[in-house]
């Protein structure tokens, strides 16, 4: 009957509020499934909300004290959320959820349980459809998802609700009903009450359809993280900054590309974007005409230049002095620079107080000031100032992307790519 994915050395703590479904697994793993886990504990919320809240608190809590199993419980304050007339179910479960993070850490509990069912699953898998929550995440619940330190695990996600309503009349224990269930003003409500019934009416409808639909979602999902998963392993780099191969990536199906992005995103710099977006980015990487620079957040900006896709942390953040490899691209600023069979590693950084070159002329050595060259190239201060200097040892042997040492022009090309910084993406 449950599935059971949890190991029997783990300790649980099981999300009871008091209804058919979560009293129901409590008797269960009170009982039959008492050998299956080494410790359980109970989490109650009261929100506070309703008449009934308190003596289902005081209900649970004795009921926990009979059977010897550890209780605690956590009373929301949801006036604020009331009276700003914001969605309470929204904030109460990201309150719920805030509370068990801390309780799971305090008791060293493995795995949370929960009891959602299978009817439950329809539910979401309606709602994500209906409000167009589809494409770049699971379309129904996960039977074992991780979160934080600890596992969720929903072990009668396969459990119809019919079946608990058996379960729990065979074995006669008590439990409390929601009456705001019955509200069909909440969006799920209206799917659980109204909506979903009317069509299992029909004999040619059947709502089961839907979880086959959520299985071909989860098994093409898996197939476009294996497909993202296999280009991360073969054309991109990771250095100090992540480097794609840009003809490649355009070689892929867009619901890779948006996955692949989605992990550099999570991966770098920590949030996820719009499909919106993506697609803005993926239409400047798919046009060659032009070098450009896509800021994307306050720390990081995508360098597009040539064959090759550069992330990498904001031009304000990474120009400093660093060391240049062969056969590498290098982003310095507002510059690229692309080095190849160099015999040793270059230094990279911005000029300094007294920089001069040395070059050789019909067989005599000349030395000029770095801040002479810049000035008859007619470069701007703001310009001067970020301009990378590459040296070999002690020498300088390249200025921007004005002056190479001619010992030095086939192994190096400096280019300016930051024209395009301050570009609209339409």
């Amino acid at each position: 009957m449950l599935n059971v994915t949890w190991q029997q050395d783990d300790d649980l703590a099981l999300a009871v509020s008091t209804g058919i479904d979560s009293m129901s697994l409590l008797h269960m793993l009170n009982t039959t499934y008492k050998d299956t886990y080494h410790k359980l504990i109970c989490l109650h919320v009261n929100h506070g909300l309703r008449e009934a809240s308190r003596e289902e608190a005081e209900f649970i809590k004795q009921f926990c004290e009979r059977h010897h199993i550890e209780i605690y419980i956590k009373t929301l304050d949801l006036n604020e959320t009331v009276s700003h007339n914001k969605s309470i179910q929204d904030i109460s479960r990201q309150m719920r959820y805030e509370w068990f993070d801390e309780m799971m850490k305090q008791t060293s509990s493995d795995v949370l349980l929960t009891a959602h069912h299978m009817d439950d699953q329809k539910e979401t898998i309606a709602y994500r459809l209906f409000t167009g929550r589809i494409g770049r995440a699971p379309l129904g619940i996960q039977q074992v998802q991780k979160r934080n330190d600890y596992m969720i695990c929903r072990p009668l996600l396969n459990v119809s609700k019919s079946f608990i309503k058996q379960y729990q009349q065979e074995n006669a224990f008590k439990y409390y009903e929601d009456d705001s269930n019955k509200d069909s003003k909440y969006t799920r409500n209206y799917l659980r009450n109204q909506l979903l019934p009317v069509i299992e009416e029909r004999q040619e409808f059947s709502t089961d359809h839907l979880l086959d639909l959520n299985q071909w979602m989860n098994d093409a999902r898996k197939l476009i993280i294996t497909a993202a998963d296999d280009f991360f392993n073969k054309q991109i780099k990771l250095s100090d900054h992540v480097e794609i191969n840009r003809y490649a990536f355009n070689q892929l199906n867009d619901l890779v590309k948006v996955q692949v992005l989605d992990q550099l995103m999570v991966q770098y710099v920590k949030r996820r974007y719009s499909e919106k977006s993506y697609k803005e980015w993926m239409r400047v990487f798919n046009n060659f005409s032009k070098q450009s620079v896509i800021p994307i957040s306050d720390d990081w900006q995508f360098i597009v230049a040539y064959d090759k896709l550069l992330l990498c942390e904001d031009i304000e953040f990474n120009v400093n002095s660093k060391f240049i490899n062969r056969n590498e691209q290098y982003v310095f600023g507002n510059w690229l620079i692309e080095t190849k069979d160099i015999a040793s590693p270059l230094f990279v950084r911005t000029r300094m107080s007294g920089d001069r070159v040395q070059y050789y002329n019909r067989g005599n050595k000349h030395r000029k000031k770095v801040n002479r060259i810049m000035i008859d190239n007619k470069i701007d201060i703001h310009k001067r100032n970020n301009c990378p200097i590459i040296l070999d040892g002690d020498d300088i042997i390249a200025i921007g992307d004005f002056w190479i040492d001619s010992n030095f022009k086939n192994a190096l090309t400096i280019t300016y790519i930051g024209d395009d910084f301050n570009e609209r993406l339409d």
